[in-house]
Order: C-alpha cells, then sequence, then structure tokens
C-alpha cells in the first residue's frame, strides 16, 4: 500500500464540481456519482475561507466478477489498466498515471516549499515528493477525491519517474571528483635543503562543469567545486590550508621571497616527506520542480607527492698557505 499524507485539493466549487463530472464520465465506473463541492451526499465541501476543497464522491460498486484486490498499474503513455475488474485508462491527461490502488498520480510542479505543511517534516532532498493524486475510487480520505499527498517513493505506473533526490544520488556515484595535482619548489624528484622555503600550489581546475540528469519530467543540475585544498608537509607539523593555491613559483622569487602557499621556513631536518594534498569538494544540485540540496555534500580527495630534502654543508674557504 502507498503511504499517504493528505491535505484538501485545490479546486474552486465551481471547477470542483465540472471536473468530478469530466472524470467520472471518463472513467464510467458502476455506481460512481459525482457530487458539487459545496456539498451533498458525497460529503464534498469547500472553505469558504481559505478557498481549499476536497472533490467529494462516493465509492463505486465493484462490477461482479471482479479481483477483490487492486489491478494493474499503467506504464505511462496510454494503455487500458483494471481496477476490481474494472477498465481504466493508464493515464488520466491533467490528472496522472494510474497507481493500481485506486488513484492517479501527478508530480506537483513545482515542489511546495520545503517549510511547507504537506512535507510532514521529511527532508525534501532525501527522495520523496508531493503529488496530486485524484482518488475516484475512495482512496482518499472520506469523501474526497483529489488532494496533494508526501510519498517517499514515486507511485507505481509513472512514466519512469524518480525523485530529484533519487537522481542526484545516480549523480553522484557517476561524479569523478579528483584530487589535485601538486606543484612545488623544490619539485617532486628533485631535491631541498633544510630551512629553504617550500612553495606548493596547484594547475588543477578547482571547479567541474554542471552536469544535467532528466528523468521523465524532472531534471537535476548539479555543480561541484573545491572549497578549500588542506596540506600536509608530512614532518608531524600541523596542517593548513592557503588562500592561494594558484601562485606558481617563480625563478625571480629567489630563496627568501616567503610562499603564497607552503612555509618560509622549510624543513628542519634532511629526510624524505610525503607531501599531502586533500581537495574538500563541495557538491550541490537543485532541480525543476523546486526541489534543490543547496547545502553542499562534503567529499575529501586526497593527492600526494614526494620531497627529498638534503642538509647544506658548509665549505671551508680558508686561504691556503
Amino acid at each position: 500500500m502507498l503511504t499517504r499524507h493528505l491535505t484538501g485539493g485545490r479546486l474552486g466549487a465551481a471547477t470542483a464540481a465540472a471536473a468530478s463530472a469530466l472524470l467520472f464520465g471518463v472513467l464510467s465506473a458502476p455506481g460512481a456519482a459525482a457530487d458539487g463541492a459545496s456539498g451533498g451526499g458525497g460529503g464534498g465541501s469547500c472553505n469558504p475561507t481559505t478557498g481549499v476543497c476536497g472533490v467529494g464522491a462516493s465509492t463505486p460498486a465493484s462490477p461482479g466478477g471482479g479481483s477483490s484486490g487492486g489491478g494493474s498499474g499503467g506504464s505511462g503513455g496510454g494503455g487500458t489498466c483494471s481496477y476490481q475488474g474494472t477498465t481504466v485508462p493508464c493515464e488520466l491527461p491533467g490528472y496522472g498515471y494510474w497507481d493500481g490502488e485506486g488513484c492517479y498520480d501527478e508530480l506537483e510542479n513545482p515542489q511546495p516549499p520545503a517549510n511547507a505543511v504537506i512535507w510532514y517534516g521529511h527532508n525534501p532532498a532525501d527522495g520523496g515528493a508531493i503529488y496530486w493524486q485524484y482518488c475516484p475510487y475512495g482512496g482518499g480520505p472520506a469523501g474526497i477525491v483529489y488532494f496533494q499527498a508526501y510519498l517517499p517513493t514515486p507511485p507505481p505506473g509513472q512514466p519512469d519517474q524518480e525523485s530529484p533526490g533519487q537522481i542526484a544520488a545516480e549523480m553522484m556515484k557517476n561524479l569523478k571528483l579528483y584530487g589535485v595535482a601538486i606543484d612545488s619548489a623544490p619539485a617532486s624528484g628533485g631535491t631541498g635543503l633544510v630551512g629553504l622555503p617550500v612553495w606548493l600550489w596547484t594547475r588543477s581546475n578547482l571547479q567541474l562543469p554542471a552536469v544535467t540528469a532528466t528523468v521523465g519530467d524532472v531534471s537535476v543540475t548539479m555543480k561541484a567545486a573545491i572549497g578549500h585544498i588542506t596540506w600536509s608537509l608530512g614532518d608531524g607539523s600541523a596542517s593548513f590550508t592557503c588562500a592561494h593555491v594558484n601562485t606558481a613559483y617563480q625563478a625571480s622569487d629567489g630563496a627568501t621571497t616567503a610562499p603564497a602557499c607552503g612555509r618560509s621556513a622549510g624543513y628542519r631536518a634532511a629526510g624524505d616527506y610525503t607531501v599531502t594534498a586533500t581537495s574538500v569538494w563541495g557538491v550541490t544540485w537543485t532541480s525543476n520542480i523546486g526541489i534543490d540540496n543547496p547545502v553542499p555534500a562534503i567529499v575529501d580527495e586526497p593527492s600526494r607527492i614526494r620531497l627529498t630534502i638534503d642538509q647544506a654543508q658548509a665549505l671551508n674557504t680558508a686561504p691556503e698557505e
């Protein structure tokens, strides 16, 4: 069974009555009866203050010989489905797709704000979504056949439809994040000296081009950028970040210029050291139906190089006698 949290439909009184008559005519279900939204035997009603209405209708009788359970769900785009032995269209234009449990479901577009009551405390980015549901066979609350509902997963019958959160999760699996390439002075593979400045930088791009994936009517655009890089010199000292990670060492900087990123005093002892740059990526996404995830998902990607540091040797420059 689908789990539904319900709120009244958004039809005005005249529209509700017309929609009820039209839709029950399409379904041609035995025993179905349409009622005006301003009241009547089916329980339809409108709130005169808010204008929110529910379309009321009685539950149709099951045809003889029909199944006692729900019928088959539709795959979208036409065809016929069934409900308790009665043939129904798999798609009802303007009202969505048959879910096999007595209702037609249509994704709300755009989605309500994240703080709307209809979310019932759920995070819109976690995968669920808000649907408009038309339940002519009494699938909704007593006397209401058209309403909004929060569904944690897409209902059956939707045409290859996934929620923005589900699409984003699949995109994250295929997102190619990387650790930046590290440039240094002294260079990896070369030799530096104790006490001389160590420069660190990268020429790697700090963000990826935005990518978009579309499934059915839902599109998700994902962006990824490096928020900062954490550097470690591999000598037991504290790691650090730099405001300028693209400033390269130039020959004119010599041995005394303080590096834009690195350590002015260099290493204190000779040895081989592993320098690590941990790229901290932030990934965000937005969708075309108003469900967004503006709080970055954080992904760490490390990269490493090896530096060799020697001790400078003192030279005996005393004149010969």
